[in-house]
């Protein structure tokens, strides 16, 4: 009777026991949270944030976005990401890690990333948890090609003036107008568009057939002179006068 008494108390006590360990620690539940209403809508360039780090997606790459997403707050009771649907507008959805991505555990903090083209536009987003976190944000992205550039500055060439042989100072290179007729005409000695300086230079080859016509002149006046006194000389030598015979 004792001992019968004895095994009730002992069934009985052992069913509170497990009882209590079932009760007493509820399991956390799955639950579904919203992104952070101030982090959308916004492109990967536009958005404040930028950083590529190889534990989330790397990058920068050309032509792709990269975007990580946090679950803030305390590891034990906000829980980890089971998964994230990103909305990119009439681009569709993509779910990490089920169309690419992956979930990662960084220093105690869950986080997401995903991989999208270049261009796209995150208008919400959704998560499962295991925690009770109320909502979730988007760290930062990686831009294509690293984000927003400075467009290279244009290197403007100045024209090389061209100096003119004749007045030594520059000559005009191009345009329109005048400017390129009178041009034209100075290099090959023509008379079209008007300039001055069309005319071919002629005062060097009349100073030298005059020089040569002088000296032709002189020349001859001197063979004159010495035929002269030639022709003295040899009369003189045969006893007659240089004017005989003279009329």
């Amino acid at each position: 009777m004792g001992l019968n008494l004895l095994g009730r108390f002992a069934v009985a006590a052992g069913a509170a026991v497990m009882v209590g360990s079932v009760t007493g620690s509820p399991a956390l539940a799955d639950s579904t949270v919203a992104v952070n209403g101030g982090n959308v809508p916004t492109t990967a360039s536009a958005y404040g944030t930028h950083d590529c780090d190889a534990n989330f997606g790397g990058g920068p790459y050309p032509g792709s976005d990269i975007w990580v997403f946090v679950l803030p707050g305390n590891h034990d009771k906000v829980g980890d990401f089971v998964s994230v649907t990103a909305v990119f507008g009439a681009n569709g959805t993509l779910t990490v890690p089920a169309d690419g991505g992956a979930v990662v555990t960084d220093k105690g903090t869950s986080k997401a990333w995903i991989k999208t083209p270049a261009g796209w536009t995150l208008t919400g987003a959704a998560a499962v948890i295991t925690g009770t976190a109320d909502k979730f944000n988007l760290t930062h992205t990686c831009p294509a090609g690293g984000g927003q550039t400075t467009p290279p500055t244009p290197v403007v060439t100045e024209p090389t003036p061209v100096v003119s042989a004749s007045t030594g100072s520059p000559a005009p290179t191009g345009g329109s107008g005048s400017g390129t007729g009178s041009s034209t005409g100075d290099s090959t000695g023509g008379t079209a568009g008007g300039g001055s300086g069309g005319l071919p230079v002629t005062g060097t080859a009349v100073t030298g057939l005059a020089t040569l016509g002088g000296a032709l002149v002189a020349g001859g006046i001197v063979l004159l002179i010495l035929r002269r006194r030639r022709g003295e000389l040899v009369f003189s030598a045969e006893g007659e006068s240089p004017d005989r015979g003279r009329v």
